[in-house]
């Protein structure tokens, strides 16, 4: 045993010992910026691999947007970005540079490319899929108009729609000059995504279903090394015509997006802390083919991971990254690799279970994507409706509302106006319109919650073997992230307020269930006894005595929706749900905290208002005015003359 033990340490220490054969010039971890696009996290992967492996480095990564980590590069807490699209950042990154904050460490791939893209198949066909040349002659930006019925808005139906750039980025910005320059405008929406992968998951879904789709994109990236996609030309790149174009895009003529130099850039004062890494890092020279491989990788294996994508590429590509270092950080690279390799979970053993659902995610959209594309538009019309409704209503009426409500509920006369001065202040900030479209949102997702959880919670109430079963099902919905539910809502729906809706009764339905059920449950038998016994049937006495003595809690769960739905708000803007999420979304992409800080005051402005009218109505014991006695009196007196 003793034997037994020693030889355990031995191993043991002896890996550790090998771990840290390197000693990293700088003592901390070296915080690499977590750009949200995969050949950005490729290539901090890879960074990372041979900084941990070869310099015995700790690394990790900040995830976050392009402006946000650019700030953060220049503050400090980002030690290195490994993309830095220099046109795309013109005025945050020159200024950084300048002030001396960061060090641009020169080109990682010199071959990045931007543009306006169509499916192949809509101006080719594809006769293996079945899909016939839907704009054969869609050539240039130039020929959209003729084309922007195949782009139909579902939300704009006179109109296509038209992706953009990512929401906040300088691209979306330029993008919108553009539209105007090739008067599209008037034609196309703008329709911005507020994530790239939600710009992903868009074209994804079209090319899967072999929908129509017109959109801005850019490489290296998995979408255009995985999808048969043609940029539509555009008036050619001159410098002078960029240059204009970028610094006066509402002025000057448009032009194409010059092909982009993307280089890596540090922290000054890291460069200083770490040498070796940096002059590492000077050495990291790749291409945009490179990367597409890498991602085509990705995309091809379900199951891995962008690290095992970079592991990939140092497997298959020794001969370009043993260029960047020492043939001895090469050498111990390659031994770390494989005693890696040796300690790792057997590969064999795995279950490729991702795999398997990606497959089965990508059968049934092309099997049924059209059939749920139906069911989403009739959720937008209501969608569409309930927001035109609300943006019609004068705005002095809806504040009206709000207070005879508030009265009603609480049966005071400060709670209408404080819920006033609430709204009111939305209106002050200039957010009205957008709040009414987060209030349509929002009460779209919480009545289809009220249709699903109510009878939901009262059959698990009167089903105990049923609710033994869905139990578990509510807490995972619960646990997940909300950001789960994204993933198929965009597969199904596209990007829009339907996905938004979709994902929101997912997330916020599971309290109201709960609540209902547990209300149900707590009604004394003795009720519904001495109901039996007077010869009540059981839906009588479900509707007449059961219900109303569990109201407490339904409207405390549908209390908890509500305040679940405007959670998700954010989270919506970032796939297209616009209203006041896109503002806050905005104000982070761009670093506007006094856009970000204005859209939040709203937006709690509508949850102390709700919150404070749904905990009322969960209050029995309050003495409401009857507020349509004084009607019923008229109507009544009016009738006695008559007679």
């Amino acid at each position: 045993m003793r034997h037994f033990l020693f030889v355990l340490t031995a191993l043991i220490l002896g890996s550790f010992s090998s771990a840290h054969a390197a000693t990293c010039d700088i003592d901390r971890p070296i915080m690499f910026g977590g750009l949200d696009w995969d050949s950005a996290a490729f290539h901090n992967e890879v960074a990372r691999i041979i900084l941990e492996e070869g310099y015995g480095c700790e690394t990790d990564a900040i995830p976050g947007s392009t402006l946000p980590l650019v700030t953060g590069l220049g503050r400090g807490d980002i030690d290195v970005l490994m993309e830095v699209w220099r046109d795309n950042l013109v005025e945050p990154w020159t200024a950084a540079l300048e002030r001396g904050d960061v060090i641009d460490l020169g080109i990682n791939f010199p071959d990045a490319v931007q543009g306006w893209y169509v499916p192949r198949y809509l101006v080719e066909g594809d006769p293996e899929r079945g899909i016939e040349a839907a704009a054969p002659e869609l050539k240039s930006v130039y020929d959209l108009p003729r084309y922007a019925s195949l782009f139909t808005d579902p939300e704009e139906p006179t109109k296509g729609r038209f992706y953009n750039c990512i929401l906040g980025w300088q691209c979306e910005l330029l993008n919108n000059a553009k539209l105007r320059a090739y008067g599209l405008d008037e034609t196309f929406t703008n329709f911005r995504p507020g994530a790239a992968s939600s710009l992903a998951a868009a074209i994804a879904s079209a090319y899967t279903r072999g929908k129509p789709i017109v959109a801005y994109h850019w490489g290296p990236t998995w979408v255009l090394g995985s999808y048969d996609m043609v940029m539509l030309e555009e008036p050619p790149y001159s410098r002078e015509a960029w240059e204009a174009f970028s610094d006066d895009p509402d002025n000057a003529p448009p032009t194409a997006y010059p092909t982009t130099e993307v280089s890596i850039g540090v922290n000054t004062k890291f460069a200083a802390e770490a040498p070796q890494v940096v002059a590492f890092l000077k050495q990291y020279k790749t291409t945009s083919a490179m990367a597409s491989e890498a991602l085509a990788f990705l995309n091809a294996n379900k199951e891995a991971t962008t690290r095992d994508a970079a592991q990939h590429f140092l497997e298959t590509r020794p001969d370009v990254w043993r260029q960047w270092v020492s043939p001895e950080i090469a050498a111990r690279i390659v031994g770390e690799r494989r005693e890696t390799e040796a300690s790792s979970f057997p590969q064999e053993w795995r279950f490729p279970i991702s795999a398997w659902v990606n497959e089965w995610i990508e059968d049934f959209v092309a099997s049924y994507g059209g059939l749920f594309e139906a069911a989403g538009n009739q959720v937008l019309k209501l969608i569409l409706l309930m927001e035109d409704g609300l943006q019609a209503l004068p705005w002095w009426l809806v504040l009206v509302i709000a207070a005879v409500v508030g009265w009603h509920a609480t049966g005071s006369l400060w709670a209408p106006v404080g819920f006033t001065v609430a709204l009111f202040s939305v209106g002050v900030l200039g957010l009205w319109d957008l709040a009414m479209q987060t209030l349509a949102l929002t009460t779209v997702s919480v009545l289809l919650a009220l249709v699903i959880g109510i009878p939901f919670g009262v059959m698990l109430a009167k089903l105990p073997r049923v609710r033994r079963f869905s139990l578990p099902v509510l807490d995972a919905m619960q646990t997940l992230p909300s950001f789960v539910y994204l993933i198929p809502a965009l597969m199904l729906f596209g990007l829009g307020k339907v996905p938004a809706v979709f994902a929101t009764v997912i997330y916020a339905t599971p309290p109201l269930i709960r609540l209902t059920d547990l209300g149900i449950r707590l009604v004394a038998d003795a009720y519904t006894e001495v109901a039996a016994d007077l010869g009540a049937e059981r839906w009588q006495q479900l509707v007449d005595i059961e219900m109303p003595l569990a109201l407490p809690n339904i409207m405390a769960g549908i209390n908890q929706t509500i305040m679940m739905a405007l959670s998700m708000v954010v989270i919506a803007s970032m796939i297209g749900a616009r209203g006041l999420g896109e503002q806050v979304l905005l104000g982070i992409q761009r670093l506007d905290v006094g856009q970000g800080l204005t859209a939040g005051i709203a937006i709690v402005a509508l949850a102390i208002v709700f919150d404070r009218i749904t905990q009322a109505y969960g209050k029995q014991e309050i003495k409401r005015p009857a507020l349509l006695q004084p009607l019923k009196r008229l109507l009544q007196g009016a009738s006695q003359r008559e007679s």
